[in-house]
């Protein structure tokens, strides 16, 4: 297939419409009549991604974050930026980027944080766009199916995301029942979450005295990183582009990313 048909089917999960003023999704590197036959799937085009997408002879590397967000004025090896793109260049190897419009989008990031919850009554937190003749919007709220104490839903978070540790704000004996949330950092949406009724919001890249404020609010909180609440998307990814391909006639090879994104650490 070629990559303008790739670009197709990613742009109908994700419209780019969906995305915010300030973001840079879409093709940042790569040339719309490629032929691909491989693609690989991660949440940022690393260093390490860019060697396995070698190794792996992909053809461009789909990716939640991109790759260029301001303006690039020079594209050598002297900067971090630069020196990915000219790997890029001289491999061959297309990059496109699904950010804030997969954040919204309908089967997108939040939805998926939603789902691996166990939210009902799905709905947007921050209504902000039409999505299909629906109400859009950065987030997500619902709630549980049955009331928890925050401490035991945060140990349970946890686990489903596979992480070391998560951040908590608020007392663990709390009784939580509907829920906030948006993938990455999201913490600017609490304020539409306790209006909304919320008892607990999750987000990641919370600050000292945004977790005061959460606490002064009295609305339980959860840090579960960047990369916790936003890697989840990359394998939702891969099923989605094999299952287009095959409804449409294209054949194409899908592998998600072997690469742990995951930059902090914990002792």
């Amino acid at each position: 297939m070629k990559l303008i048909d790739l670009i197709g089917i990613l742009e109908k999960r994700a419209p780019l419409y969906l995305s915010e003023s300030w973001d840079n999704p879409g093709l940042l590197v790569g040339r719309r009549d490629k032929e691909v036959k491989k693609a690989i799937v991660a949440l940022d085009v690393t260093e390490d991604v860019i060697s396995e997408a070698i190794i792996e002879k992909a053809d461009v590397i789909v990716t939640h974050h991109p790759l260029i967000f301001g303006a690039v004025k020079t594209v050598n090896d002297s900067t971090y930026t630069g020196r990915k793109i000219l790997r890029l260049i001289e491999n061959g190897i297309c990059h496109y980027a699904m950010h804030t419009n997969l954040d919204t989008a309908f089967g997108g990031t939040n939805d998926t944080l939603a789902k691996i919850i166990g939210l009902e009554d799905i709905e947007p937190l921050a209504v902000s766009c039409e999505q299909d003749g629906m109400p859009n919007g950065l987030g997500r709220l619902g709630t549980l199916k049955e009331k928890v104490h925050f401490g035991a839903f945060a140990a349970d978070l946890k686990d489903k995301l596979s992480l070391e540790c998560i951040t908590l704000v608020g007392n663990k004996s709390s009784i939580v029942s509907k829920v906030g949330l948006c993938t990455g950092a999201g913490f600017e949406f609490i304020d539409e979450a306790y209006a909304k009724g919320c008892d607990l919001y999750i987000t990641s890249d919370v600050k000292f005295h945004e977790a005061q404020k959460a606490l002064d609010m009295g609305i339980c909180l959860i840090d579960a990183t960047h990369y916790g609440t936003e890697n989840i998307i990359v394998p939702v990814l891969k099923e989605y582009i094999d299952s287009e391909a095959k409804k449409n006639g294209y054949e194409i090879d899908v592998v998600t990313s072997k690469c742990n994104g995951q930059v902090f650490g914990y002792v």
